[in-house]
């Protein structure tokens, strides 16, 4: 039998405020990320991140157990920070290595971001085959929902978002030159690898907390679904810029309306929400 449908289309702030302002941050900064990802024909590295994290994650819970600590669960503000680093640092490590590589073509772009990819997921399960609950903590990392994350979850996103906003309407013409054709920029003077840097750093601190709080299904779908709906839909890379995280937020409230409605996982239903917008986007975007 399903569960009972909850009073209302909208959760109360008093419980879910936390969640919520993650949610919004994140539908904000995660499709400007994604945007820039797209620009350089690297997607798949949202993917390849979220492994790496996963795999320092699975490394620092097999640490944990062997030191005889308690089990770790939860997320957001419930992780202690060497766990959020255990996330973030091979998450920066790896955003790093996939910028860095390849020589221009696509095919050379995206090996690096499926060799991180592979090696994080059967990492993360070899690291925690011996542990009693190991499958239990990846399937929660992979899909955890919204309504874990916490106070500290929302102000890292909002602190990101204003970050990455300022980035890119500070250098807007630097940051295009960097993710569409770094070599002409390097030519021209442009500081390519203190931006690969750059955006490895923010790449794997993004990824990496929103990892923790919402998992790794719904960070690579807001990286993803809503820039590609916005492609679809926008006449300008101004237009995607704007549009993006629009549709990140929209998404996110729908999902929060609905899965407080019918009692369903919030991060699940935004995926589902961020998948629809894009066939839609595809659709109307051939029409025109």
């Amino acid at each position: 039998m399903s569960a009972p449908a909850q009073g209302g289309w909208w959760p109360d702030w008093a419980l879910f405020g936390d969640a919520l302002a993650t949610g919004a941050w994140l539908g904000v900064v995660l499709p400007w990320l994604g945007v820039l990802l797209l620009l350089r024909q690297q997607v798949f590295v949202a993917a390849a991140i979220g492994q790496a994290a996963n795999l320092g994650v699975a490394g620092a819970m097999a640490l944990s157990a062997a030191l005889g600590a308690c089990p770790l669960h939860g997320a957001g503000a419930s992780s202690p920070p060497w766990l959020v680093l255990a996330s973030v640092v091979p998450a920066c490590v790896a955003a790093y290595a996939a910028l860095r590589a390849g020589d221009g073509t696509r095919a050379a772009l995206e090996a690096p971001s499926a060799v991180v990819f592979l090696v994080g997921s059967a990492g993360a399960m070899v690291v925690l085959a011996g542990q009693p609950h190991g499958a239990q903590e990846l399937q929660r990392l992979f899909l955890s929902s919204l309504l874990s994350a916490g106070a500290v979850d929302a102000w890292c996103a909002a602190g990101a978002a204003c970050i990455v906003g300022a980035a890119l309407g500070w250098r807007p013409r630097l940051l295009l030159a960097w993710a569409v054709a770094p070599r002409t920029a390097r030519a021209h003077g442009a500081p390519v690898r203190r931006l690969d840097l750059a955006a490895a750093v923010v790449l794997g601190a993004v990824v990496g907390q929103s990892l923790l709080a919402t998992g790794l299904l719904y960070t690579f779908a807001a990286m993803t679904l809503p820039v590609l709906a916005a492609r679809s839909l926008a006449r300008s890379l101004r237009g995607v810029v704007l549009a993006a995280p629009i549709l990140g937020v929209a998404g996110q409230a729908l999902a929060f309306a609905v899965a407080h409605r019918c009692d369903l996982p919030p991060g699940q239903v935004a995926v589902l929400w961020y998948a629809a917008f894009a066939g839609l986007a595809a659709v109307f975007g051939r029409r025109r």
